[in-house]
């Protein structure tokens, strides 16, 4: 029985990759996933389509960096570095590079296999020695005959394909490959956590013995955004919602059986070593479970400004100090699953009554009722002068929608007024923003523009919120503004004047201006504005001192290295 090869896996995928189809997409996936003859090469072919090294439940990983595969290819490259490292750059990525720099061999009489990839990640898992990591990636180019399996071994380490490829293509690709309604590979992705057993329960015609197992996390339900509090009466359409505070923390889903807790974030990362005191208050709750919340910093009954928490993400290490400054607790507002039973198709009332039984000091969001816009204009209120970021409207009948929004659950937010910023520093992008300069950093005047000492400090960083015409404008004009080229970023000259919206205004140590906007996003393009008309740092300051501003309190960042233009 012939296996899967990694050229065929590199073939199908470019072309995916070359249509923006979905639908095509996912019928050149469907016919290859049902074309595969061995199941363990079916199970590589869709993890290594979803861009994984491992299987999603698997939390092992590869720990292979780009300068271990730079040291491997340039070993069998031959070439002068510098052209490595500028088609690297000029390409947005090392795969694509080696697809350029990589010469094309007689072709083997056995071709480089997924499952001789799979048993060679394994060893890469099981040694941290660098030396040790190198021959294992320098072997595995070795056996790389054609440039696009050089391509797509270096996509596959790094887990980065930019096919186009997500989860959702993959489910349908199943679908049409086996034969199986979309709604049941959907379901049993829910419940398993792994797209490719799922794959394997549909070649199987077996979906429906999926089970829901604990440990992997679930796509987070989502709320519709609502302008005002008369928007979102109207949304309701005089029905009674619940209403709790929005949070200003970080969404987490808490996993727990026996003595084991996990704690995911909305990007399905795991954050639990950032909290070990979250870990040991959920641990002394008892039964197995599945928790919906939010992680806020806090303190005496209050929740503290968010750079508290802040200071912890990413952190493996965390002194007895960190924690004692910089409290933080779990607030649930959601209960998925109790002790063997699936609760996501249950109405939230029930789950709300079972979330309020569970014992042991868990804290909960406070619920009222609301059905007008009076109603739900006190609630807001409310939670505003309780420093938090807003409102979230509930419908007490609504099953649990993972990833979804809907007219079940609506926010309501502040809103803080937007900044016109000048940008200093232009930078290309990822995946198909990779060839134009789609990630801009600004700055606003220290000063007066026309005072000798005034300056431009940043404050921040975006890339979303412009279309593709308006990036590759903004790409030819920065291209032309350039005053210094560093890696993937250009220092440009300031001329270009973006309107800057925010959740939230920090202080902080990485900027010079002294503050950064949290969640920062670009309104529009301020072609109409000159450099000097840009906001001034005083109304930064100004903005971050009012009432609507939740990181008031001077909280700090920690210290950090600056940036390259700061």
């Amino acid at each position: 029985m012939p296996r899967a090869s990694l050229l065929q896996f590199a073939l199908i995928n470019d072309q995916a990759a070359a249509t923006r189809s979905k639908l095509q997409k996912q019928a050149i996936l469907g016919d290859y996933f049902r074309a595969i003859e061995h199941e363990q090469d079916l199970r590589l072919a869709v993890r290594y389509a979803g861009g994984l090294a491992f299987a999603a439940t698997d939390e092992r990983v590869l720990g292979v960096s780009g300068a271990i595969v730079s040291e491997a290819v340039l070993a069998l490259l031959r070439i002068d570095p510098s052209i490595y490292y500028r088609t690297s750059v000029e390409c947005g990525e090392i795969g694509e590079a080696l697809g350029k720099l990589w010469p094309a061999k007689p072709q083997a009489a056995q071709e480089l296999a997924l499952h001789e990839i799979a048993t060679a990640f394994d060893d890469l898992a099981d040694t941290g020695i660098y030396d040790n990591k190198k021959g294992i990636v320098y072997a595995l180019f070795s056996r790389c005959n054609h440039p696009r399996e050089a391509t797509y071994l270096a996509k596959i380490i790094f887990g980065d394909l930019r096919t186009g490829v997500r989860e959702g293509v993959l489910q349908a690709a199943m679908a049409q490959a086996f034969d199986r309604p979309l709604g049941k590979i959907q379901r049993a992705q829910l419940m398993l956590g792994d797209i490719e057993e799922v794959a394997l329960l549909a070649r199987r015609d077996a979906l429906d013995t999926a089970q829901f197992r604990l440990f992997h996390p679930i796509q987070f339900m989502l709320a519709t955004p609502q302008e005002s509090a008369q928007d979102a009466a109207a949304a309701i359409g005089g029905g009674q919602f619940f209403a709790e505070d929005k949070l200003d923390g970080i969404r987490a889903q808490v996993h727990k059986s026996g003595e084991r807790v996990v704690i995911y974030s909305r990007t399905m990362d795991r954050i639990d070593e950032s909290f070990p005191d979250v870990v040991e208050a959920i641990r002394n709750i008892g039964g197995e479970f599945l928790l919906d919340g939010e992680i806020v910093p806090w303190q005496d009954g209050k929740v503290l400004p968010f750079a508290h928490i802040q200071r912890r993400l990413g952190r493996k290490q965390l002194t007895r100090t960190m924690l004692r400054e910089n409290p933080a607790a779990f607030i649930a507002f959601d209960i998925l699953y109790r002790d063997g039973t699936l609760l996501i198709d249950h109405p939230l009332h029930e789950r709300r009554a079972i979330l309020e039984r569970l014992d042991n000091g868990l804290l909960t969001t406070t619920i009222t009722r609301v059905s007008s816009a009076d109603d739900i204009e006190r609630a807001f209120c409310l939670a505003r002068d309780c420093r938090n970021e807003g409102l979230v409207l509930k419908d007490p009948d609504s099953p649990y929608s993972p990833g979804r929004r809907g007219q079940m659950w609506f926010k309501l937010k502040t809103h803080l007024p937007t900044l016109d910023c000048v940008v200093t520093a232009a930078e290309y992008g990822h995946g198909k923003r990779r060839g134009v300069l789609s990630d801009y950093t600004f700055a606003v005047w220290n000063g007066e523009p026309g005072d000798e000492a005034s300056q431009l400090v940043n404050v921040g960083k975006a890339y979303s919120g412009v279309t593709d015409a308006e990036i590759a404008q903004l790409t030819e004009v920065f291209l032309k503004l350039s005053r210094a080229r560093h890696g993937h970023v250009h220092a440009v000259e300031p001329k270009i004047v973006l309107e800057i919206a925010f959740d939230q205004i920090q202080r902080s140590q990485r900027h010079a201006s002294g503050y950064a906007l949290r969640f920062p996003r670009i309104k529009r393009i301020r072609w109409d504005k000159a450099p000097q008309d840009a906001d001034r740092l005083a109304r930064v300051i100004e903005i971050y001192e009012s009432t609507h501003n939740f990181a008031r309190g001077g909280v700090k960042e920690p210290a950090a290295e600056p940036t390259l233009f700061d």
